[in-house]
C-alpha cells in the first residue's frame, strides 16, 4: 500500500527509505531516554503495518506514537506492532481510551494494565494510564479516580523495579461551554485527583477538541499558556503538552466528516503553537499534540488526501 510522501521520491530516496524501514533509527534498549519534544501521533488501529512502518520512518525527525490498546483486545493483538514500530518511533501505550473506561471495573483496569505492562514492560516508553479523565462519559469521579490509580499503581509501584514512565490526560475546557458537570472543570478535576498521581505521574498532558465546546472554540497561546503553568504547578514533577488533538466527525455525533483543509487548519493551529508554548511556559513543556487519526489520515494511497505532508513538515519545524 503506497504512502503519501510530500512528492514523489527519488530512487536513491525511495532506497534509504526502505532501508531504513527495514533497519531503523532508534535505539531499541528498554528504558531509552525519550527526548522532548514529542513529535506526537495517535493510532487507533495496527493494521496496515508495513505502511504504517514506512510512513513513520519516512518522517525527517522521530515521531512519538501513541498506540491505543483498544477495549476487548489483548498484548498478542498488539506484540509485532510494538516490535515494528519501536525502531522508527518512540511509543506510548493508552491502557484504555476514555470512551471504553465505563465498561471495565477498577479490578478490569488493574488486571488488564498488569496484562500489557507484563507484555511489554519498558518496551512501552510512556504507559498512559489515564485518557481525557475528566469527561462526564468515562462515570463518576470517585470512580474514575479510582481507575486511573489502580493503572499507576500498577506501572509506577508493582513495576517499580523497570522504571517506567507514566502520563495522565486531561481534557481541556476552556470554559463551562465545553462540558456538561461542575466536577468536569479542568483544574479543580486535576487537583482532586490522588497525591500519587499528581506527585509521581512523568507526564500530565491536555486533550482538546474545537468542537467538544458550543460555540466552537479555538482558545490563544496565552489561554494554553495559563493552563499548562497551572498543570505544571499541579503535578509539580511532570512534564507537560499535548495529550491528544484532532477533528470531530461522523463517529462523534457530527453531521459530516471535516473536509481535508479542515483537518490541516486545526494541525497546522494546534501544532504551529509550539514555539510560543516552549518559550512562555518553559523547558517543562514538551509538545506532543498526539494527532488522532494519523491511521485514517497519513495512510493514504493518494497525496492529495493525505494529512502526511502537513505533519511531516509540522514536526520537522519542532
Amino acid at each position: 500500500t503506497a504512502v503519501a510522501l510530500p512528492q514523489a521520491p527519488s530512487r536513491a530516496e525511495t532506497g534509504a527509505v526502505t532501508t531504513v524501514a527495514a533497519t531503523g533509527r532508534l535505539s531499541t534498549t528498554a528504558g531509552r531516554a525519550v527526548p522532548a519534544p514529542l513529535r506526537g501521533v495517535t493510532i487507533e488501529s495496527v493494521d496496515r503495518l508495513e505502511a504504517l512502518v514506512t510512513a513513520l520512518a519516512a518522517h525527517t525527525k522521530p515521531a512519538t506514537v501513541r498506540i491505543v490498546f483498544q477495549a476487548g483486545t489483548s498484548p498478542a493483538d498488539y506484540a509485532t506492532a510494538v516490535r515494528r514500530l519501536r525502531p522508527h518511533a518512540y511509543l506510548v501505550g493508552t491502557v484504555l481510551d476514555s470512551t471504553a473506561v465505563a465498561e471495565y471495573s477498577v479490578a478490569q483496569v488493574r488486571d488488564r494494565t498488569r496484562q500489557f505492562v507484563k507484555a511489554f514492560g519498558a518496551q512501552i516508553d510512556i504507559w498512559e494510564v489515564g485518557n481525557e479523565l475528566n469527561g462526564e462519559w468515562l462515570g463518576e469521579p470517585a470512580d474514575i479516580r479510582a481507575k486511573a490509580q489502580a493503572a499507576f499503581d500498577v506501572v509506577e509501584r508493582e513495576y517499580a523495579g523497570l522504571k517506567l514512565q507514566s502520563a495522565v490526560t486531561l481534557n481541556y475546557w476552556p470554559s463551562s461551554d465545553c462540558y456538561a458537570q461542575p466536577w468536569e472543570a479542568t483544574d479543580s478535576f486535576a487537583a482532586a485527583l490522588p497525591q500519587a498521581i499528581r506527585l509521581g505521574a512523568d507526564h500530565a498532558w491536555l486533550s482538546f477538541y474545537e468542537t467538544a465546546c458550543d460555540p466552537v472554540a479555538r482558545p490563544s497561546v496565552t489561554q494554553f499558556t495559563g493552563a499548562f503553568t497551572r498543570l505544571a504547578q499541579t503535578f509539580p514533577n511532570a512534564r507537560v503538552g499535548f495529550g491528544e488533538v484532532g477533528v470531530q466527525g461522523i463517529d462523534s455525533g457530527f453531521a459530516r466528516e471535516p473536509s481535508l483543509a479542515e483537518r490541516k487548519a486545526v494541525a497546522n493551529r494546534y501544532y504551529g503553537m509550539h514555539a510560543a508554548l516552549l518559550g512562555a511556559v518553559g523547558s517543562r513543556y514538551e509538545g506532543g499534540y498526539f494527532w488522532w487519526t494519523y491511521h485514517q489520515d497519513a495512510l493514504r494511497a493518494r497525496t492529495s488526501r493525505s494529512m502526511w505532508p502537513t505533519l511531516e513538515a509540522l514536526m520537522a519545524r519542532m
